[in-house]
């Protein structure tokens, strides 16, 4: 029985990959994943709980963030960060699927992404404790990151911003420097 929900779990998750990257999120929904699946949409509410817990498993199996599973909490935060952020960066502009789950919630805010980024945050919030005697230090660099997640969805429809050129690799090297060195900065004070 067992060996049977495990397969019939990866049907369903598969079907899901499938539509995702075939329709984009807005295109995805139970029935569609049903049908594709060839099972009932009562297994995929049973084995998922919906949406919400297919999206869930995309980020928790590290398809929406592999770097996301490098994460070790019994490396020092510094250490994960630099290594998230080595990984995430690179991972974040070549991966288009989570570009457009990003610009889905941006969108829409629903609720079925709501599981994906509560996990995402409390996953990535772990390292982002970089220094804490100030606060506004952590919070200089979240504000960074957020550029570069935005610049990241802007660079699909936009090729400049104010006078950056999006499309230029050496922007994205200068970006990543940016970052590590604002990283080594932090983690000395």
């Amino acid at each position: 029985m067992k060996k049977d929900r495990a397969a019939t779990e990866e049907k369903i998750y598969k079907a899901f990959l499938d539509i995702l990257k075939d329709k984009g999120p807005q295109g995805i929904g139970i029935n569609a994943i049903a049908k594709q699946a060839g099972v009932s949409k009562t297994l995929i509410y049973r084995y998922f709980g919906g949406m919400k817990g297919l999206l869930l498993s995309f980020a928790q199996k590290g398809d929406f963030f592999k770097s996301l599973l490098a994460i070790d909490e019994k490396k020092d935060n510094i250490e994960n960060l630099k290594l998230f952020i080595k990984e995430g960066t690179k991972e974040l502009r070549q991966n288009v699927l989570t570009q457009e789950i990003l610009r889905w919630q941006l969108i829409e805010n629903n609720e079925d992404t709501k599981s994906l980024f509560k996990y995402f945050n409390t996953q990535v919030g772990k390292t982002f404790t970089i220094n804490e005697k100030d606060e506004s230090l952590n919070a200089a660099f979240q504000l960074m990151i957020g550029g570069y997640v935005y610049f990241t969805l802007l660079s699909k429809f936009n090729k400049t911003f104010i006078s950056t050129d999006l499309t230029s690799e050496t922007t994205w090297e200068n970006f990543d420097d940016a970052i590590a060195k604002t990283i080594e900065l932090f983690s000395k004070l």
